[in-house]
């Protein structure tokens, strides 16, 4: 737990400097209720780290807009207006404000909106969704990549299972000797190990057979 301690008292330390003192213990507060959550800690960081409007500012709640492929969309509201946040298990990515939508025609695509309106459309009341519960939480979702229940692991996800030996794809030596290498090290590499799994037929994630065994979080084997 080192790692998220340590992400933790980073928060906090931003947090001094970010938060008006009126709105510290509460701020505090919601930030601890999330302390074993990596996704969480990712957007914490990333706002009190880059206050949107330069101006102090605390995050009041977390509401889960979207989720898919282990891609979280989650609003942040503040004291001074909703922030979208897109957010994996590695990082978050500001996307401005919920009231602006989302421009990136990428984003849009992935979560199956036609338009930034569409978005706009769907989120007009926030109170109608519901308030983000720590990834881990989840039991249909895999502990490390977050991916749900029948999806395919993101790669490079410890618990993802090998399709050619059945034991675990980034402990094995399957991906070794197909591509007769001793490392992977190179994108290209990493490629065209994705393009032997796809032909082979990538094991998604099974939360009834995979998840008991992985109760680490992202942030813990780091």
């Amino acid at each position: 737990m080192s790692t998220l301690n340590q992400r933790l008292a980073d928060i906090k330390l931003l947090m001094r400097y970010a938060v008006p003192p009126e709105d510290l213990a509460k701020a505090t507060a919601l930030v601890e209720k999330h302390d074993t959550d990596s996704v969480a800690l990712h957007i914490f960081h990333a706002f009190y780290s880059y206050l949107p409007e330069g101006l102090e500012d605390a995050i009041t709640v977390l509401r889960l807009l979207e989720r898919r492929q282990g891609t979280f969309l989650i609003c942040a509201t503040t004291a001074q207006t909703d922030y979208l946040y897109l957010v994996t298990s590695e990082q978050a990515e500001f996307l401005g404000p919920l009231a602006e939508g989302i421009w990136e025609e990428e984003v849009l695509a992935f979560f199956n909106y036609e338009s930034r309106e569409a978005f706009l459309k769907k989120f007009t009341d926030l109170n109608t969704f519901p308030v983000y519960v720590p990834a881990h939480l989840h039991t249909d979702l895999c502990p490390f990549c977050h991916v749900a229940d029948g999806e395919i692991h993101t790669l490079g996800c410890p618990v993802e299972v090998c399709p050619w030996c059945g034991g675990q794809l980034t402990s094995c030596d399957c991906r070794f000797t197909l591509l007769g290498r001793s490392d992977l090290k190179s994108e290209s590499q990493l490629e065209e190990l994705l393009t032997l799994l796809n032909k082979k037929g990538r094991l998604p994630f099974s939360a009834e057979e995979h998840r008991p065994a992985y109760p680490l979080t992202p942030l813990d084997l780091q």
